[in-house]
């Protein structure tokens, strides 16, 4: 921090700065006790999806191989071609504590057995099962997309409110309460020096 000329007006500019610095300490630490406490939430929701996810998708890979082994390739990848269709997702931004979250919004992944496009006088309840197993996994992915989005740009932020935090405690307050003190220290001195010359100005000396 630049050294600025020893009056008295500088003092209270510095002490005024010192006041405005401490209070955006309080703000900032206030900010990221509000994001780490939503990092935890995130974090438990994060957990929790990603055991789902594992479950389901261990339950469509087995459903899947099965109705592989029942009914062969053909009819899954003739089914799979029918029911082929367009998932509209989009990404809308949501603002907490000045932070800009992205969220995944989707129409329900998951559908009735007639929606899907194949006759289903013409599939077994094989086929059926493995897309309705997928079609939830699917649903399963693009929540955790979001929870996990969510979760990385929470630990991003609170980084970088960290790093703020530091610079002001570690820096700015104190380059401040030294030029603080280097003021008073040179505004007592000068009271000392004009003092002396009075009095010896008073004594005739």
């Amino acid at each position: 921090m630049e050294s600025v000329g020893r009056t008295r007006m500088n003092l209270l500019l510095l002490k005024r700065r010192g006041e405005v610095v401490r209070r955006g300490l309080e703000l900032l630490r206030s900010k990221r006790e509000a994001l780490v406490r939503e990092f935890f939430a995130v974090m438990d929701r994060a957990a929790e999806s990603r055991t789902q996810m594992e479950a389901v998708m261990g339950h469509a890979l087995a459903t899947l191989t099965l109705a592989l082994g029942m009914e062969g390739r053909a009819p899954l990848r003739s089914a799979g071609h029918a029911a082929k269709r367009t998932l509209s997702i989009e990404l809308t931004e949501r603002n907490v504590w000045g932070v800009r979250f992205s969220e995944v919004r989707y129409a329900p992944v998951g559908r009735a057995w007639d929606a899907r496009g194949y006759a289903p006088s013409g599939e077994s309840s094989y086929v059926d099962e493995t897309a309705r197993r997928f079609e939830q996994a699917l649903e399963l992915i693009l929540r955790s997309v979001a929870v996990e989005m969510r979760l990385k740009k929470l630990g991003s932020e609170i980084k970088k409110v960290t790093r703020r935090i530091n610079a002001l405690n570690e820096v700015v307050l104190p380059a401040l309460t030294r030029e603080v003190r280097n003021i008073r220290q040179a505004l007592e001195e000068r009271e000392r020096e004009d003092l002396f010359r009075m009095k010896r100005f008073k004594s005739g000396g």
